[in-house]
């Protein structure tokens, strides 16, 4: 099977531009119940991801996200991390996202797609014609419920 049988769609998708605002973006994550979403330019070229993480781990220090420091219980308190993702907030998609991001085409395998999940550790992979254009997406938990689905029938 192919992953296009089964992807959600890109007009069933909320996705962000580069220069909207973050705050924007994260609003439309939480009514939407998400923790990433597509970032694509105005002609839908896939540009990357933004996620919950990627604006946690900006508002962090360095020696926080690359694990440098193992015990955190002795750091100051929250209010230089709350003031930080509260100026992330007015801050462009753009200078948050997640860029590089591994994309797969419509054709692939549901059998490919699983295997870049394994390998990236990611939940869900985006799916991109040829032309960069941004098509849909598809879940690790939509290809394992469609598997275990045929496999039960």
């Amino acid at each position: 099977m192919e992953v296009q049988q089964i992807m959600t769609k890109l007009d069933e998708m909320k996705v962000v531009y580069p220069d909207t605002q973050v705050k924007e973006a994260v609003r439309i994550m939480l009514s939407a119940n998400l923790t990433e979403l597509p970032v694509i330019d105005k002609d839908g070229i896939f540009q990357g991801e933004l996620n919950m993480r990627s604006i946690i781990c900006e508002a962090l220090p360095p020696y926080i996200v690359d694990g440098s420091l193992k015990n955190v219980n002795f750091s100051p308190g929250l209010f230089k991390f709350e003031d930080k993702l509260k100026d992330l907030m007015l801050a462009e998609v753009r200078l948050v996202m997640k860029q590089n991001i591994r994309t797969i085409t419509p054709s692939i395998s549901t059998f490919g797609a699983v295997t870049l999940f394994s390998i990236s550790g990611d939940e869900t992979v985006y799916i991109v014609e040829k032309d960069g254009r941004l098509v849909g997406a598809v879940s690790i938990s939509v290809i394992f419920k469609r598997l275990v689905v045929s496999l039960n029938s």
